[in-house]
């Protein structure tokens, strides 16, 4: 019985986990770690891994992740296609998405948006890439309501970045 009463009292002294703390600028700049923390689900560790940004050939495709206590809580990810066909395909392959009026065409369904819009990213290879995919999802949020109000404006962040990053030409993206 006394171990049993020690056990529980150690478990009650650690408190509720918090939400875990980001740095300042996360995923290639493009996003504010505290508004991203303010959104993951309390963990006692938070990791964030980044792949380069780079897209110079079409199906290019590079992401970053942040994972709560090793299970992915959030992805931003971007894309360079060929075709806007291919790029309409990937906005509403979610049935549960609505229009979001931003970039060509935007979307927002339940722990994700995304938007695509033209560009020729400078220093192409071979100039062919015509359209950025980009995509957002919180997998594991606490509150879907606060996770829903952010998505918006995390992905205006993301699109702006985008075509900064990319210097892109070709055209521009409406927010």
């Amino acid at each position: 019985m006394m171990a049993l009463t020690g056990l529980l009292a150690g478990c009650s002294q650690s408190g509720p986990k918090a939400a875990p703390e980001l740095p300042e600028r996360i995923c290639w700049g493009a996003f504010s770690g505290p508004e991203v923390n303010r959104i993951l689900v309390p963990a006692e560790k938070a990791d964030h891994q980044a792949e380069r940004f780079v897209l110079a050939e079409v199906g290019d495709e590079v992401s970053c992740r942040i994972y709560a206590d090793r299970a992915t809580s959030f992805r931003a990810a971007a894309e360079l296609l060929d075709a806007e066909s291919d790029a309409e395909r990937e906005m509403w392959r979610f049935p549960d998405a609505l229009p979001l009026g931003m970039g060509t065409v935007g979307s927002i369904r339940n722990g994700g948006a995304a938007t695509y819009f033209a560009c020729e990213p400078a220093g192409s290879f071979t100039r062919s890439g015509k359209y950025v995919a980009l995509d957002i999802r919180f997998t594991r949020v606490p509150d879907e309501a606060k996770a829903q109000d952010a998505l918006p404006g995390l992905l205006k962040n993301f699109l702006i970045f985008a075509e900064r990053e990319l210097r892109c030409t070709g055209g521009t993206a409406r927010t």
